[in-house]
């Protein structure tokens, strides 16, 4: 059905001037002629020196004013590595003549989908006079839903993102109905879509284990850019052995098997028992045979090296960088390639990971 929600945890940073093009091209790892003209956003990534992430990114032209295009971008992140990002443009500016600000207070993020949300948009066969070219439109009327927003490619079905004024709500047909913020994550996690910096270990993952070469983020003929150099040696060795996907979590004692766990979507399950983002995940071997003279079981064995980490979650279900090895024998075998991870209460919980049916069929 056709539904739309606010997303939550979002701030937005401006960078204006002439040279606002030419420096954000040299600070993240997407093309931005993909938007200097106009029209809709792209996703991006901004990386440290070293090639580690910093923070994902949308990165959208401002489409107004009487001599549009003109250069004016409006980058959306975490609003928990806002900060830290605003202080890395300003650190890297130098001479560069633009201006820098945090815009956060007056726009929200929302995200619209369904089969409905393609009516709405506009094309260059579908010309609106006063509306610039790529802008959201409602067809058949004239005026705009959105002048700032972008198709989300991440994965199919994704919908539309759209920046908002802030606490003005999208006017859209009445077909649609609004949600939660909360069924929005819940959507991006099944789909196995990351999103913030609880879904990569900062300063330590770098843009392919996240899937932005997937997700349409990292633009590998652009030219120089910061972190450049790991990202490319990694693309052409063709050798990512972490990557993000999607995991169910279920209580250790539960009776139900691994197999095809990511069917069963729990609503009421305890939001305290979900692990804190960056808790290791680990593998625990088929139990020993119980011993028949002492009448009792050995422990299970753990391994040393935890093959994966969790990210965000919500209900029971949640993303988790794992070692891509470790995917493919559970999913092979689960109840001998049993995973564990461990609440925030100390609840022991099994994890269950799948591949996201939109990954290319070399991946999975």
């Amino acid at each position: 059905s056709d539904q739309y929600a606010q997303v939550a945890e979002r701030a937005v940073l401006e960078v204006s001037g002439r040279d606002a093009s030419e420096f954000l091209q040299g600070m993240q790892c997407n093309s931005m002629r993909l938007v200097d003209q106009g029209g809709p956003g792209m996703l991006a990534g901004f990386l440290l020196p070293q090639g580690r992430m910093l923070a994902d990114a949308f990165i959208y032209p401002k489409n107004a004013g009487v001599n549009f295009p003109h250069p004016v971008f409006l980058v959306e992140v975490d609003a928990h590595v806002k900060q830290r990002l605003l202080k890395t443009l300003q650190f890297y500016k130098l001479r560069a003549q633009i201006g820098i600000r945090d815009v956060s207070s007056e726009y929200d993020v929302w995200s619209v989908w369904g089969p409905g949300s393609a009516a709405l948009v506009g094309s260059q066969g579908q010309p609106i006079s006063h509306v610039p070219r790529g802008s959201l439109v409602f067809k058949g009327e004239t005026s705009a839903v959105a002048d700032v927003w972008l198709s989300d490619v991440r994965a199919p079905e994704m919908g539309l993102r759209l920046l908002l004024p802030s606490h003005k709500a999208p006017s859209l047909p009445g077909g649609f109905e609004q949600r939660g913020s909360d069924d929005y994550k819940l959507r991006r996690i099944l789909k196995g879509v990351a999103e913030g910096s609880s879904d990569f270990v900062a300063d330590v993952s770098v843009p392919l284990e996240c899937n932005m070469d997937y997700m349409r983020g990292v633009h590998f003929n652009k030219g120089c850019y910061v972190g450049q150099e790991l990202t490319i040696r990694t693309h052409h060795r063709g050798v990512v052995r972490k990557r993000i996907v999607p995991v169910i979590y279920s209580p250790a004692q539960s009776s139900h098997s691994a197999e095809n766990a990511h069917m069963r979507i729990d609503r009421s399950f305890p939001q305290t028992q979900l692990p804190a983002p960056q808790a290791d995940i680990v593998r625990v071997a088929e139990q020993a045979p119980a011993d028949a003279k002492a009448g009792v079981q050995q422990p299970s064995r753990v391994r040393k090296v935890p093959p994966g980490k969790t990210g965000s979650a919500i209900c029971n279900a949640g993303l988790a960088l794992m070692r891509l090895e470790h995917v493919e024998q559970h999913l092979a075998q689960p109840a001998a390639a049993v995973l564990q991870t461990v609440g925030a209460d100390g609840t022991p919980l099994v994890v269950s990971p799948w591949w996201p049916s939109w990954w290319p069929a070399s991946a999975a």
